[in-house]
Parts: C-alpha cells; structure tokens; sequence
C-alpha cells in the first residue's frame, strides 16, 4: 500500500496554512476596521512611492476653513496596507501555483517553499516593527521589508533624531536589517 501523505506533502500543506495565517493575522492587526471599510482608491500611482506622499493630487479632502485640499494622512496608510495585502495576495497565488503545478521540477517546488517562508517572515517582521512603533507613540506607520533594505512610513509633523533613531533600532532588533538600509520617510 502506497503511502497517500509524503512527508513533503505535509510539509508544504503546513507551510501554505502557516502563510495563510500569517497574512491574515498581519492583516487583522494592522487594518483599522472603521477605516478599513472605506474603500475610495485613486486611479493612479503606486501609493509606495516617496512621490505619493506629497503629491496633492492624491487622496485628499477639502479644508473647509480655508477652501483649498489638504492630504489626509491616514487614507495614504489605508490605501497602502491594501496595496500591500493586494501585493502579498497575487505573490501568495503565484507561489501557490508553482506549488501545485504537476509539471513543475522538484527544485521549482523547492523554491516555492522558501519564498513563501521568506513571505511569511517578512510578514510578521513588518508587522512586530509596526506595533512596536506605534507603541513609541507614532499613530500611523507602515513598513516596507524587502530583501535587506526596509522603508518605514510614519505620520510625523517633526520628526526628531532621536525618534528616527529609535525607528531605526526597532528595525535592526526585528529584523536582518542593519541600520544604513534603514529609510525612514514621513507624513504629515
């Protein structure tokens, strides 16, 4: 009698679960229900470029004391989560696709496995660097790990040295990251 689960099938069905928490648990944690419920996107632009942040064509809504648009600060983060769960999702499909494609070589599956655990720390490192600096007393952040770089977003009106250091030492602590790669970028 055959064996029906190889070890490596287990393996893979345990990793894909795991990844799928992940996500969901990231995105549990980091999108505000009342504001993720607000679903207005702009039409264009990529929301993780340092061109978004002050471009006045983007979300924005009228100040009524004064008649012109000003940039509301906390649709950027929301539409940048979703951007980025949207992201995550698409490369979590295409993993999964290589995973579960029959024709696929041993060594593809193989490097399916390690980018979808490479997936999924880089999820809950964003996530440990987020909590931990809205516990510093930012109200908004998001943070961008890729390869051996990360971008960190926070809502500041003045962003002083020594919180942009500890922004930094948060990064290296939860992360490979050392501090030189470390941007930090901010949003009033």
């Amino acid at each position: 009698m055959k064996k029906i689960l190889g070890k490596k099938q287990v393996m893979l069905a345990v990793l894909v679960v795991a990844l799928g928490v992940a996500v969901y648990l990231n995105y549990y944690f980091t999108v505000d229900n009342k504001l993720a419920t607000d679903t207005s996107t702009s039409s264009s632009g990529n929301f993780g470029d340092a061109h978004f942040v002050d471009n006045p064509s983007t979300a924005t809504k009228p100040d009524e004391s004064k008649g012109k648009e000003v940039i509301d600060p906390s649709d950027y983060f929301v539409q940048a989560r979703l951007n980025r769960e949207t992201a995550r999702q698409e490369a979590l499909d295409v993993i999964r696709d290589m995973i579960n494609d029959v024709k696929a070589s041993q060594k593809t599956q193989e490097l399916a496995l390690e980018k979808a655990a490479a997936l999924s720390a880089s999820i809950e490192q964003e996530s440990k660097i987020e909590n931990l600096i809205k516990a510093k007393g930012f109200k908004e952040c998001i943070a961008y790990i890729e390869d051996d770089k990360c971008n960190v977003v926070v809502r500041s009106e003045d962003l002083k040295a020594s919180q942009a250091l500890q922004i930094t030492d948060i990064v290296s602590a939860q992360s490979k990251v050392v501090a030189q790669n470390v941007n930090i970028v901010t949003v009033k």
